[in-house]
C-alpha cells in the first residue's frame, strides 16, 4: 500500500505565522493562560491578543500541553483523510508534557502509523524541520527517509535566547530567586541555550543586554555554514531590538539567509516580551 504521510506539530513551531500550501502539514494548539482567560486558536488569531493582554497584566502566564482526548481527535481527524503514516513533531519533551501525552494518545488510535520524535526543539528551529519534513512528504519521500532528515536537521540546529527583563523567568522557575538577586544587582542578562537534550540552559551571563543580543550572534555564527543553512530571529516586536540584531548578522555575513519571526506564545508565556532569539537550521 502506498504510504501517505501527514506531518503534525504543534503551535510552539511558529507554523502559523508562515504561509504555505502543505495540506499534509496539521498543527495542533498549547494553550496559554493569563488567569482565566485562555489564548489558542493561534492559526486563525496569531500571537497578538496574547501579547497585547501579556503587556497589560501583573499575572503570570502560563502553558499547558494538549489533553491525550485532544491530541487523540487530531489523530482520527488525520486517519479520516486518508492518511495511512503521521509523523508528529511536538516540542522538546523536556520543556513540555507534549510528547508524552502524544505517546499516550498513540496507544488510544488503530489504523494508522504513528511516529513521534522527541525533537528536542521549539519555536521557528522546530516549523522549518516540520516544514521541510511536509515538503519530503508531499514529493513522495518516504516515512523512513523523512524522519532521518528530520533528526540530521534537529542534530545540525541550535538556538540561543537572551532576555533584558528576567521577572517572567523568575516567576515560572525558570531561574532561582537567588540568580535573579545576583543577576538584578548586577544587572546581568542569561546568555540561554537550547541544548542537544532540548533543555534550556543559561550558559552565560553579560553584563547588558545589548552585550548579550551580540554573545548570542557570535556563538551562532561561529557554528552557522552559509551554504547549507537558514538564521532564524525570533523577537517579540521591540523593532530597536531587531534592527540592532540585524546589524549584529550584517556586519559578519551580509548575504546569509535569515527569516525574522515573532516568539510563539507558547514560549513569550516563559521568557517574556522583552526576549529575542537567533538560531538556524541546516539542510
Amino acid at each position: 500500500m502506498k504510504e501517505k504521510i501527514a506531518i503534525l506539530t504543534d503551535s510552539s513551531s511558529s507554523i502559523y505565522q508562515k504561509e504555505h500550501d502543505y495540506n499534509n502539514l496539521f498543527m495542533i494548539d498549547l494553550p496559554c493562560y493569563i488567569g482565566e482567560e485562555v489564548y489558542t486558536g493561534f492559526l486563525k488569531n496569531g500571537d497578538k491578543p496574547f501579547y497585547e493582554a501579556f503587556s497589560k497584566t501583573s499575572l503570570v502566564p502560563k502553558t499547558s500541553q494538549p489533553s491525550i482526548g485532544e491530541t487523540l481527535e487530531m489523530y482520527e481527524k488525520i486517519k479520516s483523510l486518508g492518511y495511512t503514516h503521521i509523523i508528529y513533531l511536538p516540542i522538546s519533551k523536556e520543556l513540555s508534557g507534549t510528547y508524552i501525552n502524544g505517546h499516550a494518545s498513540k496507544d488510544l488510535v488503530e489504523g494508522i502509523i504513528i511516529e513521534i520524535v522527541d525533537t528536542r526543539r521549539t519555536a521557528s528551529i522546530l516549523g522549518a524541520i516540520a516544514f521541510e519534513a511536509a515538503r519530503m512528504a508531499k514529493e513522495g519521500s518516504s516515512f523512513n527517509d523523512i524522519i532521518k532528515q528530520v533528526i540530521k536537521m534537529r542534530d545540525k540546529s541550535v538556538y540561543y535566547v537572551t532576555v533584558n527583563d528576567l521577572t517572567p523567568l523568575v516567576k515560572n522557575g525558570r531561574l532561582s530567586n537567588a540568580k535573579s538577586l545576583i543577576a538584578k544587582l548586577f544587572r546581568i542578562k542569561p546568555v540561554i541555550k537550547l541544548n542537544e537534550e532540548g533543555k534550556l540552559l543559561s550558559i552565560a551571563t553579560v553584563r547588558t543586554y545589548k552585550g548579550a543580543m551580540r554573545e548570542i550572534v557570535n556563538r551562532s555564527l561561529e557554528e552557522f555554514d552559509s551554504n547549507t543553512g537558514v538564521l532564524h530571529i525570533s523577537y517579540t516586536g521591540i523593532e530597536a531590538d531587531l534592527e540592532y540584531f540585524t546589524t549584529l548578522i550584517d556586519e559578519q555575513l551580509p548575504n546569509c539567509k535569515k527569516e525574522v519571526y515573532f516568539v510563539p506564545s507558547t514560549v513569550v508565556a516563559h521568557l517574556g516580551l522583552s526576549s529575542i532569539a537567533i538560531g538556524y537550521v541546516h539542510y
